[in-house]
């Protein structure tokens, strides 16, 4: 029998590496509004995780790693998998129908773990960089919301390459639901703005840098990515949705990093 939280639970237990109550048939059918919205979880996490390493190790790079670590391995190595997966399936030069089949390969080669180097590497530095700014906060929790808003976007901007998997699956998006879902996730970090500022123009300014860093991201992320498998495979997979993901996230830190520098 299904049930009213179907939906948001086959969403959960596919970017989630926890063991959750999952329907024995997944339904996608508002994958649309709750990717975004999933991304407030990994956001709780990678804060929580931040402010126990705070207090355990004082100093900005042990929290940053306790962040990434916890986010990781709760959400996010599933998305780093899809990462490595696309840079060795379309970096390299081969026909759309090789890509396809590297992108099944559950060997790394040398483009992938370049890859994830370079976005584990840039992703401590700006942790590390951010750490004990003001704002610092409302940051975590939106950079994971961006990402999954990269991703949302990619069945709008792409056709699936495959008739069959996981992509082939994600269809019939809907871009309000997906502006939608982009608003409810970033709920959090526009709370964590207006707690963590003083006076009604720091917060107007906050809550607005956060939504349109939020949105610049995940656009650019999501897009680039949708451009990079259309070109590359002919449409995307689900490797793609895990590419976005990282992209996205990536991109709203150094965001930031470029803000926060130019504030300072």
């Amino acid at each position: 029998m299904s049930s009213p939280a179907d939906p948001f639970l086959s969403v959960l237990s596919l970017v989630c590496r926890i063991r959750v109550p999952s329907p024995q048939e997944p339904d996608y059918s508002r994958a649309d509004f709750f990717l975004p919205v999933i991304g407030i979880l990994p956001g709780l996490t990678a804060l929580a995780a931040w402010r126990l390493g705070s207090i355990l190790v004082p100093g900005p790079w042990l929290p940053a790693l306790f962040s990434l670590a916890a986010q990781y391995l709760a959400f996010n190595l599933f998305h780093l998998d899809g990462l490595a997966d696309s840079a060795d399936a379309g970096l390299g030069a081969a026909t759309p129908e090789r890509r396809l089949e590297i992108l099944k390969d559950p060997r790394a080669g040398v483009y992938g773990l370049f890859a994830v180097f370079l976005a584990l590497g840039f992703r401590v530095a700006a942790l590390s960089a951010l750490g004990g700014r003001p704002g610092f906060a409302a940051v975590l929790l939106a950079a994971p919301v961006a990402g999954r808003f990269a991703a949302a976007l990619m069945p709008l901007a792409a056709k699936p390459a495959r008739p069959d998997g996981l992509g082939a699956r994600m269809r019939d998006f809907s871009p309000p639901a997906v502006a939608a879902g982009l608003l409810a996730g970033l709920a959090p970090a526009f709370l964590a703005v207006l707690a963590g500022s003083a006076g009604e123009g720091r917060v107007l300014a906050g809550i607005l840098g956060i939504g349109a860093g939020a949105l610049a991201a995940g656009l650019a992320a999501g897009l680039c990515t949708a451009v990079f498998y259309r070109r590359r495979f002919g449409g995307f997979t689900g490797d793609a949705l895990g590419a976005a993901v990282e992209l996205g996230e990536l991109l709203f830190l150094l965001g930031a990093c470029s803000a926060a520098g130019g504030a300072g």
